[in-house]
């Protein structure tokens, strides 16, 4: 009987369905093996094998000269494995003991549905030594990496911190957390389905490749002599807070950047995290008058000023009916241009800003730099804050540094630039990239962002410099045998939502040496000084700046000059008479001199004072006052005699002696009453005829 077609083709068919699945199996079963194998081989060792991963060592952090400022090192964290655990209450009990954490939270974590649990992480030598000397089923290590930092605080801010998963959190350990961190290792135990070890079958070690380290343009001795000095001023000033930057105008290398107060990274997590906020690029603030360097590189540029140019100063200066005030109640009369700069002269400046006008001095304030961030290889920059529309009040304010908020960084790019030949340079903090045989692999040569004034400005912005530090505001930076430039500078702490805080400011100094041929710029802030030596930047930061600069540029054996300056060392000055005078009075007196000065007791005016008015003393010295009210006796002295002199000589000389003059006609003195020799008490008004 022949079989039906029907049944054959059904046959036929299963036939062809069953070589097709077979070929479908066959290409699977290929596809697993050969394209697939290798990721299905990783997962079936996972499910075999108990890994523990291995930390890498994260790469040093060295200063200029290899000298290490942050390194690494191999510590025990303690993990459990739960399901090896044969007596969790004894294990808690025993390793709470050695630890000194509760047994309850061990036994918390040990008792969890998890394979791998961590108990904690990174302890030290000898509690890892304990625990191992217990020998407690289910108790396991973990070789993981901890950070340290062997100077503890120096340059905190800079170098930031590491968190317990070895990853950069702030500072130079996240912005270059890549190239330190590494890639982690791992050892691999095959284990059978109760994750116990196999027998006679080695783990598998896979190395962890450790990071690359980095080497700074900090000099770890420049960052020791800036911080020392910011911390003596913190004392000193009772300020609430400071911060330095040190630069190589030449090369835009950071040599120190350091804030107070500070944290140590080693246990950074005790800290507030206000405390490690780096202010020096993240904050923003008014600069005051050392934003004048920018004001008057930008005039001598565009040749709307020269430094003989004569200017007038009557105490204050009305714009659009805004009355602008100098900071010398009365004025300081007729001076030129350099004479401007050097007592810090604001309505000198306004002058000069409104010959700048508006887009040209806008111009110039971008190509130093402001107004955008500088580019520096630091996480959390901030870009200052520019007026978008300048009207003729706003074109003053800034000509003498009051509007713009810049963050100090840019202030030490800007004068850089001003004393290098007119060169700005992009910052950085970084030099070079080391692998982990020590070679280099990778270095930063420095970057040109743009030219802001030309070679010929820039030796003239360094004369004025120098001439403000030997004849002005800046005296108290003065170091003998060195050739010093700056610009001091206070302004009033902005309050939030608007305005100002009274009797809260800003002092700091800027500056740069040699002035002949910069190797060094430096920024000093003191922030909100609150001490017996007053609050302007000549008494507070200028001292701070001076102390800094001599310690480094010894360090750096900057040789002491043996002339070439244009300008003649300051001769001795004489004390004037400040008893009977308001604090703020005596302080402008001193700041006019570059005197310091010091306040004892409390009270509203000078009641004494030494060294005693006359005497002569050197640049920087300190003139300690006795405070007291208007009931205290002040004294008696001995009228000078004026007869001869020109109206002006003869008030200098009356107000150096704490006696007031009221003058009649013209010429030069011809009588006076009291007449010389005579005692009287302290502010008695003296009458002096003049005649042609």
């Amino acid at each position: 009987m022949s079989t039906p077609m029907g049944m054959k083709l059904r046959v036929a068919n299963l036939l062809v369905l069953f070589i097709l699945g077979c070929v479908v199996l066959v290409l699977r079963l290929g596809f697993l093996q050969f394209v697939r194998g290798p990721e299905l081989e990783r997962w079936a060792m996972a499910q075999w094998s108990r890994d523990v991963a291995v930390s890498p060592s994260r790469g040093v952090i060295y200063d200029r000269n290899l000298r290490p400022l942050a390194v690494s090192a191999n510590a025990d964290t303690l993990v459990a494995l739960p399901a090896k655990i044969e007596n969790p209450d004894e294990t808690a009990a025993k390793l709470a003991a050695v630890l000194g954490i509760s047994p309850e939270v061990i036994h918390r974590g040990i008792t969890r549905r998890l394979d791998q649990v961590y108990i904690a992480r990174q302890i030290s030598r000898e509690q890892a030594a304990a625990v191992r000397a217990l020998n407690l089923p289910g108790i396991d290590f973990k070789i993981e990496t901890d950070r340290y930092y062997p100077n503890a605080n120096l340059a905190s801010h800079l170098l930031g911190f590491v968190g317990i998963d070895n990853q950069g959190l702030g500072g130079l350990e996240h912005k270059y957390d890549a190239t330190l961190r590494g890639t982690p290792g791992e050892v691999r135990n095959p284990a059978d389905g109760r994750r116990n070890p196999l027998q006679n079958v080695s783990p598998e070690y896979v190395p962890p490749v450790p990071g690359q380290s980095i080497v700074l343009t900090i000099d770890e001795v420049i960052q020791h002599i800036v911080e020392r000095e910011l911390d003596a001023a913190m004392t000193r000033h009772q300020a609430t807070a400071a911060l330095a930057v040190a630069m190589n105008p030449q090369t835009g290398e950071i040599l120190a950047m350091a804030n107070r107060p500070d944290f140590d990274p080693n246990a950074f997590n005790r800290y507030t995290e206000a405390l490690w906020r780096n202010t020096a690029v993240s904050d923003s603030f008014e600069p005051g008058s050392t934003f004048k360097v920018v004001t008057a590189a930008a005039a001598l540029n565009e040749g709307v000023v020269n430094e003989e140019d004569r200017f007038f100063c009557t105490g204050s200066v009305s714009v659009a009916g805004v009355r602008l005030g100098c900071w010398r109640a009365g004025g300081h009369g007729s001076q030129n241009f350099a004479e401007v700069f050097w007592q810090s002269c604001n309505p000198g400046f306004v002058d000069v800003g409104m010959k700048l006008g508006r887009e040209t001095l806008q111009a110039y304030i971008d190509k130093f730099g402001f107004g955008r961030r500088t580019g520096i290889d630091l996480p959390g920059e901030a870009p200052g804050v520019m007026f978008r529309r300048m009207g003729p009040v706003e074109l003053a304010t800034t000509s003498f540094g009051q509007g713009p908020a810049v963050t100090a960084l840019q202030q030490v790019v800007a004068l850089s630039a001003a004393v290098n030949g007119g060169i700005v340079y992009r910052p950085r903090l970084v030099k070079e990239i080391r692998d982990q045989q020590g070679v280099v692999v990778q270095t930063f040569p420095k970057e040109v962002v743009g030219q802001a004034i030309t070679a010929d400005t820039s030796a003239r912005v360094r004369t004025l410099l120098e001439g403000a530090v030997l004849y002005g505001s800046g005296r108290n930076a003065f170091i003998e045998g060195q050739r010093v430039g700056g610009k001091t500078g206070t302004a009033q702490m902005v309050r939030a939502g608007g305005g100002y805080y009274d009797g809260r400011y800003i002092a700091s100094f800027i500056g740069m040496a040699p002035a002949d041929d910069p190797s060094i710029a430096l920024l000093v802030i003191v922030r909100d000084p609150q001490g017996p030596y007053g609050y302007y930047g000549s008494q507070v930061a200028a001292p701070a700046f001076r102390a800094m600069m001599v310690d480094i540029l010894r360090y750096l054996n900057v040789e002491p000059h043996s002339g070439g300056s244009v300008l003649a060392e300051p001769a001795l000055v004489t004390v004037p008479e400040l008893r009977g005078l308001s604090t703020t009075a005596a302080l402008a007196h001193l700041r006019d001199l570059g005197l310091n000065l010091r306040m004892e007791k409390v009270g509203d005016r000078v009641i004494s004072q030494t060294p005693t008015p006359g005497a002569a003393v050197s640049v920087g010295t300190t003139v300690i006052v006795e405070l007291g009210t208007a009931q205290d006796p002040l004294g008696r002295i001995v009228v000078p005699d004026v007869r001869g002199l020109s109206m002006r000589d003869a008030s200098l000389k009356m107000s150096a002696a704490g006696l007031r003059i009221v003058v009649t006609g013209t010429g030069l003195a011809v009588t006076q009453d009291p007449l010389p020799g005579e005692e009287v008490d302290i502010s008695t008004i003296v009458r002096v005829t003049f005649r042609p």
